[in-house]
């Protein structure tokens, strides 16, 4: 009887033992803690366990390093206590190719986990602003009133070869195809002309505008 109370005692200290070691390795400041006391201490073996999987490669690689490439860990201290988590937002929830991946980052305040919404915020949309559209509107305006002298001068070129080769083969096409080649040319004729009007009037505005140079200043 007394051999079966040793036992169930043994185990439950053994229980509880192991769920206090599990419990002190989910802390993150106590695994950084031994981290870095393991590596002050010398004690590479104890600091691998301490890292992941993936890195230990990356660790090895910094043991190696000559003493004169590594910082000296005289004393170590830890500062706030912080964790992050890697989150997935779905804007669409229907589009799961669409998704936005950051780091939500956690302190620990009075000994509750707390979210630091400076270093939290979802990135930004891809969807162009507002500003940004104007940007690009103005950006591509001023593309057009750059080349418009040489789309126009084109575009005349063209005309004039057009209406040379309507007059040349006049004779050999049909009344149909001939009346549609002379709505393409008249089209094209009244597009150059908007273009020269538009140009014109925005140079007017340019001129007659007052000029504000020197208002405000006491």
């Amino acid at each position: 009887m007394k051999k079966t109370a040793l036992t169930t005692l043994a185990i439950l200290l053994a229980t509880a033992l192991t769920t206090a070691c599990k419990q002190a390795a989910q802390n993150p400041r106590d695994v950084a803690q031994q981290y870095w006391q393991a590596l002050k201490a010398g004690d590479t073996n104890a600091a691998r366990e301490l890292v992941t999987t993936e890195t230990q490669p990356e660790l090895d690689a910094y043991l190696q390093l000559p003493a004169d490439q590594k910082t000296a860990l005289g004393d170590v201290n830890l500062g706030a206590e912080k964790t992050t988590v890697v989150t997935i937002v779905y804007p669409d929830a229907a589009n799961p190719e669409d998704y936005r991946a950051f780091e939500t980052v956690l302190e620990l305040e009075n000994g509750q986990w707390k979210v630091d919404a400076s270093q939290s915020l979802p990135p930004k949309p891809s969807v162009p602003t507002d500003q940004e559209m104007d940007e690009l509107a103005e950006q591509l305006n001023e593309s057009v009133q750059e080349n418009i002298e040489s789309i126009e001068e084109a575009m005349s070129e063209g005309m004039r070869m057009l209406h040379e080769a309507m007059r040349q083969g006049s004779q050999d096409m049909g009344e149909s195809l001939l009346k549609g080649m002379e709505e393409l040319n008249r089209s094209m004729q009244e597009s150059i002309e908007q273009m020269q009007k538009r140009r014109e009037l925005q140079e007017q505005q340019e001129q007659q505008a007052p000029s504000h140079e020197g208002e405000g200043l006491l």
